[in-house]
């Protein structure tokens, strides 16, 4: 499922404090005086004080509603009869602005204070490591210094895709809230056609400057479940150009069911399928594909700035582990735990596959 990143978005310091999905138009700029109260109050420090007061509550407010992500009259709308249809015959689907301005806004602050922890840059690096090295050499990495220095010589030959960094939602209440969201329930459960669906995983993928091609793959091919009914939805934070590292997905493949049995996934497809891109993309817009959809994206100039995407994989709720030994995978991160505690062919009920509400 891959990708990740190193957040270019530094966490807001210094006078400058921007409070969870306030427009920069409604920013509130404070000195080192935010604490300080005068000695006598006046009525126009009472009043101030007051303002103050509305401001942050209606921040507040406004913060807890974006949370819940809620299901609009336009989702409603584009989710026509031909627009499953155009899913389910290719496989993918591009959704222009899913989420408003203000929401790309507060997601962006959430990811990117998430992110910058000590402890999810170094479950990412770390990651990296295990699908480059093996899981020994990810464990003798016990610090993020060691773990760059362990990737540097990939990264100058343009061997790594991306950092990928997995499951922010279990590090952050707020951006659980999110990936739990009405509108994302919504949108999962159309395409795929099931009443319900739970959140298997959500990361941050980031393409860095001199990052190389992701490889072709399909996201069921790296979880654990045995089911055709499973949909990722991948929103870039990052504008992305007709000419940038979007997805590249080839048309259908997803029904190509020869392909495992009679082919090699690994082997030249050239020719077996039409190809299309998603060409240019704004924070806010999303693309959907199904689990067994074959996509790509191409690498990143050392020059051009970085790329960077949340994306929230959902499988349909009901749905089963395979049978036989648990495969520990690229994607181990987000299974191996629950999937052990579980055992083979069991239904996959488990906190940590959330369900989503019923819309």
């Amino acid at each position: 499922m891959a990708a990740a990143v190193s957040m270019p978005v530094t966490p807001v310091t210094g006078q400058l404090l921007r409070f969870a999905g306030t427009p920069p138009s409604e920013q509130l700029v404070f000195g080192s005086h935010l604490h300080w109260l005068p000695p006598r109050p006046t009525r126009r420090s009472w009043c101030t004080s007051c303002l103050l007061a509305f401001s942050l509550a209606r921040t507040a407010q406004r913060s807890q509603r974006l949370h819940q992500l809620p299901v609009r009259d336009e989702d409603r709308s584009r989710c026509s009869a031909e627009v499953m249809l155009d899913f389910e015959r290719k496989g993918f689907l591009k959704m222009p602005q899913i989420l408003a301005p203000e929401e790309v806004d507060l997601l962006s602050e959430l990811v990117s204070a998430t992110c910058s922890s000590e402890e999810c840059m170094l479950e990412a690096l770390r990651h990296q490591i295990r699908v480059q090295y093996g899981a020994a050499s990810a464990t003798a990495c016990s610090d993020i210094d060691s773990c760059r220095a362990k990737l540097r010589d990939l990264e100058r030959r343009g061997e790594i895709s991306f950092l990928q960094y997995f499951n922010l939602h279990r590090h952050s209440g707020e951006l659980r809230e999110l990936a739990l969201s009405p509108r994302f329930a919504f949108w999962a459960s159309r395409l795929l056609g099931v009443p319900r669906v739970r959140l298997y995983q959500d990361a941050l993928f980031e393409k860095r400057p001199g990052d190389g091609a992701t490889d072709w793959h399909s996201d069921l091919g790296l979880a654990p479940f045995d089911t055709n009914s499973f949909v990722t939805l991948w929103l870039p934070l990052t504008s992305i150009s007709m000419k940038g590292s979007s997805l590249v997905y080839a048309i259908s493949s997803h029904k190509d069911f020869a392909l495992p049995f009679l082919g090699d996934v690994d082997e030249d497809l050239s020719g077996r399928y039409k190809l299309q891109r998603t060409g240019g993309l704004l924070p806010g817009d999303a693309t959907a594909h199904h689990g067994w959809t074959l996509h790509s994206a191409a690498g990143i100039a050392k020059t051009a700035p970085p790329r960077l995407a949340w994306t929230l994989g959902f499988v349909a709720d009901g749905a089963r582990l395979r049978r036989g030994e648990l495969v520990l995978g690229e994607d181990a991160v987000s299974y191996e735990a629950w999937a052990k505690e579980l055992g083979p062919g069991a239904r996959v009920e488990h906190p940590m596959v959330p369900l989503l509400p019923t819309v």
